[in-house]
């Protein structure tokens, strides 16, 4: 064979080769995890395109009564106020993705879920503006429930600096204006004689039907190439920029690779600030709060939602990531607050074998696990 027919026959196979390769990554790994219906596939299995730990889902609510969302609070009396993070936006979709609806469902009570105010520094700073100002005592609430996940726990409270005089409550006070007027407006419309806008009608069938929307040729099928090539040949590890894949000794997920773990690697990159000061000047901040708000007969409800791999750390196989000494520390120390231990309460239904306590493809929990922490014994003192 000439060299002539060698260059030929080496540019067919790149060109057959950049001709197939979209096609192909496109429909086994890109389209699997941004699938074009309203299904839904987990954070981390988008990041490493791990079609394998795909636990595709869609969003059902099926609780007797479901907690009030900020933007639909119009100003009414409640009994217990959440806030924090994705965890409590009901990020991993699925089925009953709100804890707040197994608490106002198991326990009979209205529960709203505010955000972060504006030009407050964490949660804490938001619960103080709403009693400094006496909205808490307005409203009539009893209970509130802060979240954040472990991760950013520390950073978010294991400050010198807590402004524990603020009272601006603006952010507030508009938002349920806001909500008011489009209630009203939505009033108004109901009203009306129904008429079709087929220009509407149009748009909703032929335009995209919603952002997972993915052509064939794009630029994430190289990734999906890169990251599960890298994962082929090196085995367990980092396997994509922020993702950690890691080997289980137990089957803890009913997906088609059952023992295969993600993580963030912020679970393990916040693992610096565990130290048991960081983790003292957080118990601190929380009982200030709780004595204030004790004394308008408020109880303080604190619940870190423990990192993926804090949680089945013990199981991993040949771990040398560092340890977590989070939740161990800050149990031990005195509290005027409640404090729900969410690793001790998840880790006991591991120990029991219970499969999809977090989504195999997700960095959130399920709702498997939502149930079991709101129906714990440590929860129910709250409402004694």
């Amino acid at each position: 064979m000439n060299k002539f027919k060698k260059l030929t026959y080496i540019w067919i196979f790149f060109g057959l080769f950049i001709l197939f390769f979209h096609p192909i990554m496109y429909y086994f790994y890109v389209s699997k995890v941004f699938p074009k219906d309203n299904s839904v596939v987990g954070d981390l299995a988008r990041m490493t395109y791990s079609v394998d730990l795909i636990d595709k889902r869609s969003t059902d609510i099926d609780l007797q009564k479901k907690h009030i969302k900020y933007n639909e609070y119009l100003g009414n009396n409640v009994d217990f106020i959440t806030i924090g993070d994705s965890f409590s936006e009901g990020a991993s979709s699925g089925k009953n993705p709100y804890y707040q609806d197994y608490i106002a469902s198991i326990y009979n009570v209205s529960v709203l879920n505010i955000k972060l105010f504006e030009n407050n520094k964490n949660y804490i700073e938001t619960i103080y503006s709403l009693l400094n100002s006496g909205q808490l005592e307005k409203l009539g609430v009893k209970y509130i429930l802060i979240e954040s996940v472990q991760r950013r726990s520390l950073e978010r409270f294991a400050i010198n600096d807590m402004n524990i005089n603020i009272s601006n409550i603006d952010n507030f006070k508009n938002q349920i204006l806001n909500n008011q007027k489009n209630d009203n407006l939505i009033q108004s419309h109901s009203n009306e004689q129904f008429e079709i806008n087929w220009i509407d009608v149009f748009n909703s069938i032929f335009s995209k039907s919603n952002n997972n929307d993915v052509s064939v040729i794009n630029n994430l099928n190289l990734n999906a190439f890169i990251y599960n090539a890298k994962f082929k040949i090196k085995g367990h590890g980092k396997m994509a920029p922020h993702v950690y894949r890691e080997l289980l000794n137990k089957d803890f997920f009913s997906t088609e690779v059952s023992r295969d773990l993600l993580f963030y690697d912020e679970d393990l990159k916040y693992l610096k600030y565990e130290s048991e000061e960081n983790i003292k000047l957080l118990n601190n901040n929380f009982n200030l709060l709780a004595k204030a708000l004790g004394e308008k007969n408020i109880k303080l409800i604190f619940m870190p939602a423990v990192d993926k791999y804090n949680l089945y750390s013990p199981y991993i196989i040949s771990n040398t990531y560092q340890k977590s000494i989070f939740f161990e520390y800050l149990d031990s120390l005195p509290k005027d607050y409640i404090f729900i231990n969410t690793k001790k309460i998840l880790s006991e239904q591991l120990e029991k074998g219970e499969k999809d306590i977090f989504y195999a493809d997700d960095t959130h929990w399920s709702h498997k696990a939502s149930e079991v922490i709101i129906k714990d014994e440590s929860f129910k003192i709250i409402f004694n």
